[in-house]
């Protein structure tokens, strides 16, 4: 292949590299709750594709020796430095994501409801067992703010500050 340089497969490896930090990324678990993140993959992925690009340009733009050595350092100190920015910048980000949102995490589940929810009040829900430790009934109120009465079948949208927030199942089916 013509042109095709040592600063190429430099260039692909960090790419590859790239990739690796994309599909296995950055955080580790080291105990319930608690996670370390670690940049080093992210760090040699963002000097290799950055050192790479800049000596495979500079090989086909005629330049050698110093100038170029000190391009390509240089651009590995950047590709390091912007690497392990980003990767802390974005650890450092709050998780919004409904997943990790412990309000959504009996989101969907079935309930029953066993004291009318009267429109804009507050109710009492029934949740299957298994899903709640005992046979609890939970304050509720209506997502939409309508009133549901006492032995319809809901759905559980999220639980904030110990309310339930359910939509009836015929509501839920209207939209599927």
């Amino acid at each position: 292949m013509r042109g095709f340089s040592g600063w190429n497969v430099v260039f692909l490896a960090g790419l590859l590299l790239s990739v690796r930090v994309m599909v296995a990324g950055v955080e580790r678990g080291i105990s319930a709750g608690q996670s370390l993140v670690r940049a080093r993959w992210a760090m040699l992925a963002g000097a290799a594709t950055l050192s790479g690009f800049v000596g495979s340009v500079l090989t086909r733009s005629g330049t050698v020796g110093a100038t170029l050595w000190a391009s390509v350092l240089i651009s590995v100190l950047i590709g390091t430095w912007s690497a392990r920015s980003l990767v802390r910048r974005a650890a450092a980000m709050p998780v919004s994501d409904h997943e990790f949102d412990p309000r959504f995490e009996l989101q969907g589940v079935p309930a029953t409801v066993v004291q009318a929810i009267p429109a804009h009040g507050d109710g009492l829900v029934r949740l299957p067992s298994g899903v709640v430790p005992g046979d609890v009934a939970i304050p509720a109120r209506s997502l939409d703010g309508s009133p549901i009465a006492s032995g319809i079948e809901v759905g559980v949208e999220r639980i904030d500050d110990g309310v339930a927030f359910v939509e009836s199942w015929a509501a839920i089916e209207a939209r599927l």
